[in-house]
This record gives C-alpha cells, sequence and structure tokens, in this order.
C-alpha cells in the first residue's frame, strides 16, 4: 500500500475528527460537547483537534458543512433514481420525523440560536445554507409553481421538516411521523396542472 502524502494524511484526519466530533455533538449537544470528548472519541489528542480546527465553532460548522452536503448528494441520488423508475413518489422516500435525523434537527436549532447572537458565526451559518438551497433547487423544481421559485420551496421544506420534529419530538403522538411527506406531494399536485386544466388551456 502506496504511503499517504502529508496533505493526505492531514486530510484523513481531519475527517475522523469530523465524524467524531458528528458522534459527539449529537450524544451532547453543541453546548454539553467539549473538544476533549471529541479528541478521545477520534482517539486522538487534543491539540490534534486544535491544529485541525481553531474552535468548537468551528469544528461544528465544519461538522455541519459536511452534513449538508451529504444530504445535498443523498437527496440528488433519491431524485436520479425517481427519474429512472416513472411512478416512484419521491415524496415518499424522505427520512420519517421519527427517523435518526430528528437529534440533527435538534442540534441544528440549538447552534442556530447560537449563532444568531454571533454575528461572524451566523454569517458563516448563513452561506452554508445557502449553498444548501442552491444544491437542492434542482430537486424542487417539480414543486415550484404559482410564485414559488425551487429555492423558496426548499427553504419552506427545511422549515417544514425542522418545524414539525420539534412539534413531534415535543408531542409525538400529535404529529404524523411522515407529515412532510404528505404535505410536499399536495405541494406537487397544486404545481402540476390537471388534465382538465391542459385540456381547457392546450
Amino acid at each position: 500500500m502506496a504511503r499517504l502524502t502529508r496533505a493526505q494524511s492531514r486530510a484523513q484526519t481531519r475527517q475522523r475528527l469530523i465524524a467524531a466530533a458528528a458522534t459527539v455533538f449529537a450524544r451532547r449537544g453543541f453546548h454539553g460537547a467539549s473538544v476533549d470528548e471529541v479528541a478521545d472519541e477520534a482517539d486522538f489528542s487534543k491539540g490534534a483537534v486544535y491544529s485541525n480546527f481553531e474552535s468548537k465553532d468551528e469544528l461544528f460548522l465544519a461538522v455541519l458543512e459536511d452534513r449538508l452536503h451529504s444530504q445535498a448528494n443523498f437527496f440528488g441520488h433519491l431524485a436520479e433514481g425517481a427519474q429512472t423508475q416513472p411512478g416512484e413518489d419521491l415524496s415518499a422516500l424522505l427520512p420519517p420525523l421519527d427517523g435518526p435525523d430528528e437529534v440533527w434537527c435538534l442540534l441544528e436549532f440549538e447552534f442556530w440560536l447560537y449563532a444568531l447572537r454571533n454575528p461572524a458565526i451566523n454569517d458563516r451559518v448563513a452561506a452554508l445554507y445557502r449553498q444548501y438551497r442552491a444544491d437542492l433547487a434542482p430537486i424542487a423544481a417539480p414543486y415550484a409553481g404559482d410564485g414559488l421559485g425551487p429555492e423558496d420551496v426548499v427553504s419552506a421544506a427545511i422549515a417544514l421538516y425542522h418545524g414539525l420534529t420539534l412539534q413531534w419530538h415535543a408531542d409525538p403522538g400529535a404529529i404524523r411521523p411522515d407529515l412532510v411527506a404528505h404535505v410536499l406531494r399536495a405541494l406537487e399536485r397544486a404545481a402540476t396542472p390537471s388534465e382538465t386544466g391542459k385540456r381547457l388551456t392546450g
């Protein structure tokens, strides 16, 4: 096996730290997690963490960026699969509110509130979500219409998913886990002209 270059080794270390931080943040929350715990989880020294990330804030931002990128790729693959299988219901493939992402929604809310009180951090978070919305916009095109562009749909879907997750977490019995999929299907129907409408305008 070829020996890793210094750059490759550093990149590998960085990814291990990001993976370890994701585990620790999910387990302890942003405020409850510590750099020491992340170092222990990754089996590195605390110095190794700080040689890659200036602060816990920077570490969380790296985790968030990695997660948003992975989610955009995941939804992109779902959309590609739906295109190759006529009749596939893309909305039904979305993760339910009671799935593993539920913890991450709460974690993102925790960090959003922290970022809102720290303008420099908030600017970084806003930039990450601008890119995330742009990445998902092509997938949201079928749901756009009536003055709503694809990125508007993505913004609404993010708000819907996170808002319903909060409600589900507070009162699981009151919110159906697949409610996001049902709402998106309703949007798709509203954005798609009916056969009657096509005949009248055609």
